[in-house]
């Protein structure tokens, strides 16, 4: 097994792509506080673990060539887009009331950002496809067996993912003061819902394969 390096330097230029995950970790981070914030990283390297572990049993590969199964995925996960979007613009449209002195963290549980950051990723046929797509360029045919190869790509991209995250949370944290005011918060909630929106439909009319 080749390029490890390479590889990592690859799957960190890929997530650093401001995605879905992204703007539910900035959200998260930024409305409800620091905890939120991680546990919405850590259900999205949840989320990883799953893919991961499905590379390494080879069911992965036979998930994406089901047809109906990848559309299912690709389906449900624009509509959980769409809801998230929908949400945050109703945010947005609270947030103008401009009588409050300020923005009060928002009560989301733990459990709520956690399941945020883990369907976003689940639904994402675009994370099915990294694990189908991309990883298999770095696996080699000597030395280590294949499997194996897969186990320790797997854990190199999750362990990449949970610290960009964890990067990001902590970055938000010192910018959330920025969002306490009524006009900045609704702006930055319009622009997520419309995002979110945006890629639900981007998703939705790009190709399976």
């Amino acid at each position: 097994m080749d390029g490890i390096i390479t590889f990592i330097t690859i799957t960190l230029l890929i997530i650093i792509v401001p995605g879905p995950d992204f703007l539910i970790v900035m959200k998260n981070t930024i409305h409800s506080g620091k905890l939120n914030g991680s546990m919405a990283a850590l259900g999205i390297t949840s989320a990883h673990i799953i893919y991961s572990s499905l590379a390494v049993l080879g069911i992965i590969y036979i998930l994406t060539s089901l047809y109906y199964v990848f559309l299912i995925i690709k389906i449900l996960g624009a509509c959980y887009l769409i809801y998230l979007g929908v949400q945050s613009i109703r945010s947005a449209r609270q947030s103008m009331n401009f009588n409050t002195g300020g923005i009060k963290v928002n009560d989301v549980s733990c459990f709520t950002s956690y399941r945020q950051g883990f369907l976003s990723t689940i639904l994402n046929p675009k994370a099915l496809l990294y694990y189908v797509s991309v990883l298999p360029q770095f696996l080699s045919t000597g030395g280590i067996e294949v499997k194996s190869q897969v186990a320790i790509l797997s854990l190199a991209v999750i362990m990449v993912i949970l610290i960009w995250f964890l990067f990001c949370v902590f970055v938000f944290q010192y910018i959330k003061l920025l969002f306490s005011q009524p006009k900045v918060k609704a702006i930055f909630d319009y622009t997520v819902g419309f995002i979110l929106i945006g890629l639900s439909i981007n998703l939705l009319l790009s190709k399976s394969s």
